[in-house]
């Protein structure tokens, strides 16, 4: 519900009101307070708010109050005090006037005051010293607001009470956060809460606790969202709506950031992004794009083990958008520098000096100063191993030495330095074969395969038409649109490059097409490998297109996968556990692929 602010004569209409009640200023009305087992049951029916305003309003109330008289008050939906927090003198103080817990402000029974005037104008209200209707009262000044669910009805109210004949606007802002901070944490805490969307025009608006929040359920259906979220996407409803389709919507003009919720009973941990809408694997500019659901569960896992001392080992054909997934994550969890290294793009001799580091004069052509080298440069944050295949034994044995210890000696040096860095390495290549046939170490590759992550090659995406209608956005002319034809083919094109075959071919096709209101075939330029399968298809017909997308698209990924899964198999000479533990799957799913593959024979009945 939008709160709106209070018209000019507010004051008047209250205390005309209190006069049609029955109240006297100078006569203090009979004192109403709940018996104990009433205030006992409507504290135990409202537990979830008293349990928000614990969580989420106290400290801030005791950081901005705790040395003031005041009181923190809280009521339920008809103006009775659940529980009160602050200054004790004070309490006592107030205790004769029921400003305790069971006592009951509503405007009819206690005349113009913050609570009752806010429960009845639902607004946020100030009462300051003489504003109050009945004499007994204007020694205190009071600033209460409504606390609303998430469908718009009223929780109860947040009040702070000072000993004081003056309130500025600042303590009814304070308030006004306050009720912001337990409507969010609610909101968050509905029992099919799953999935959270934050929103704001301002990247620095997302944390802020005025963001727009978003509650989708385990189905990604949304089922709540607050008063901010429904203002900043006033073009369209949320509710019933799928959260990565709004993400998609929204994300053209607002910064947003999704992440799961954790279970009822599990410990909460921030950062667990739900979807890939916000980062994951995409093309080289690193500009969000669609996410399928394997992209988005290898995101959430990264996410859970990022800075915990476990090492992340990324895997997929190359241009799938392994670099781009960590700079994504990066992105997420900004608490060091990224420092990327190519393994296979540095020459054998150097890539231990880049690496470990040296000092003056360690070998020939060595800088004079030393160097510190890309671990230590990486201090509290993260180094990204990239194409770690390549790279050489020795350097593989060191390595294993700082993942271990986790320290390093330069080059040259007999001094060692501590480091804390987040490893991440990634690969196109079969760890496993390299290390059948000696050219990787076994042992290291345990160390880094802390948690394996594979990225699906775009063939295999089950987003892949969004995929291509995002990137051709991305470069198109205004108003430009695709051909169905063309959308058709490329959907069934294999894609060997990927992602980054797709960026290309979009990028240099929507530059010749100039203005073209329409991106058809005959855009796509012929130096590319696409163009040739698109003329395959236009000789040949749609039946011969679709076989050969089954002959260069699933034939390959599965032959492959069996080609790996038998040199293993043979390099440890039929040893089923090394080749399980090599491969990362179980004894049985070995089992299972060896009599498909009939190497083995299935067991009796």
């Amino acid at each position: 519900m939008k709160i709106q602010p209070l018209e000019h004569d507010w004051l008047t209409n209250s205390w005309q009101r209190c006069e049609q009640a029955g109240l006297r200023p100078r006569r203090l009305p009979e004192l109403m307070m709940l018996p104990a087992f009433q205030l006992s049951d409507r504290r135990h029916h409202n537990q979830a708010l008293i349990t928000a305003i614990e969580t989420c309003a106290l400290p801030l109330y005791q950081q901005m109050c705790g040395h003031t008289k005041s009181r923190l008050v809280v009521t339920d939906a008809e103006g009775v005090v659940l529980k009160t927090w602050g200054e004790e003198r004070l309490q006592k103080t107030l205790s004769p006037l029921s400003l305790d817990s069971g006592g009951i402000w509503q405007e009819d029974l206690k005349g113009t005051n913050a609570i009752g005037t806010a429960l009845y104008e639902l607004r946020p209200v100030s009462v300051i010293g003489k504003q109050h209707y009945l004499h007994q009262l204007q020694h205190i000044s009071c600033s209460a607001s409504p606390i609303f669910s998430h469908q718009g009805q009223v929780l109860g109210i947040l009040d702070i009470t000072s000993e004081q004949t003056q309130h500025d606007l600042s303590m009814l802002v304070l308030v006004q956060n306050m009720v912001q901070l337990i409507e969010n944490h609610m909101l968050c805490h509905l029992p099919n809460a799953a999935v959270r969307l934050d929103i704001a025009l301002d990247k620095t608006l997302l944390n802020s606790g005025w963001q727009g929040i978003v509650i989708a359920n385990d189905a990604g259906e949304i089922v709540a969202h607050n008063a901010i979220a429904s203002e900043l996407s006033s073009d369209m409803t949320l509710l019933g709506q799928d959260v990565d389709g709004v993400i998609q919507h929204l994300s053209d003009h607002l910064h947003t950031h999704a992440y799961e919720l954790p279970k009822p009973g599990s410990q909460a941990k921030s950062g667990h992004t739900y979807t890939a809408g916000n980062a994951a694997a995409v093309a080289s500019d690193n500009t969000a794009l669609p996410c399928d659901a394997d992209i988005a569960q290898a995101w959430q896992q990264a996410n859970k083990i990022l800075f915990h001392d476990v090492p992340l080992l990324i895997l997929g054909e190359t241009g799938v958008g392994k670099g781009e997934f960590v700079k994504a994550l990066h992105q997420q969890q900004p608490r060091g520098p990224l420092i990327t290294v190519n393994c296979a793009a540095l020459a054998k001799e150097l890539i231990e000096a880049e690496l470990f580091g040296y000092v003056g004069g360690a070998f020939t052509g060595a800088d004079s100063k030393g160097k510190i080298g890309k671990i230590r440069a990486a201090q509290g944050g993260i180094l990204f191993l990239d194409e770690i295949g390549d790279m050489p034994l020795e350097a593989q044995t060191r390595l294993l030495s700082v993942l271990q210890d986790k320290v390093v000696t330069p080059l040259g040096s007999h001094q060692s330095y501590p480091v804390d860095v987040q490893f991440i390495a990634a690969t196109h290549q079969s760890l496993p074969q390299k290390i059948a046939a000696g050219e990787f170490r076994e042992d290291l590759y345990y160390r880094l395969n802390g948690l394996a992550l594979t990225l699906p090659p775009l063939r295999a995406r089950t987003n892949k038409r969004q995929l291509i209608a995002a990137i051709h956005q991305r470069y198109q002319s205004e108003g430009q649109q695709m051909s169905e034809d063309l959308l058709s083919q490329l959907m069934r094109y294999s894609w060997p490059g990927n992602l980054r075959e797709l960026d290309n071919t979009m990028k240099v096709t929507c530059l010749l097409a100039d203005d073209s209101p329409i991106l058809q075939t005959k855009h796509v330029p012929a130096h590319l490998h696409v163009s040739h399968h698109l003329q395959r298809s236009a000789d040949n017909g749609q039946a011969h297109g679709d076989a050969a997308l089954g002959s260069a698209s699933s034939t390959p990924l599965k032959t492959t996968l069996e080609e790996t899964l038998l040199t293993t198999y043979q390099a440890t000479h039929g040893n089923i556990s090394r080749t399980a533990r090599l491969l990362g799957i179980s004894r049985n799913t070995l089992y299972r692929r060896l009599r498909a593959l009939g190497v083995l024979q299935s067991p009796a009945n």
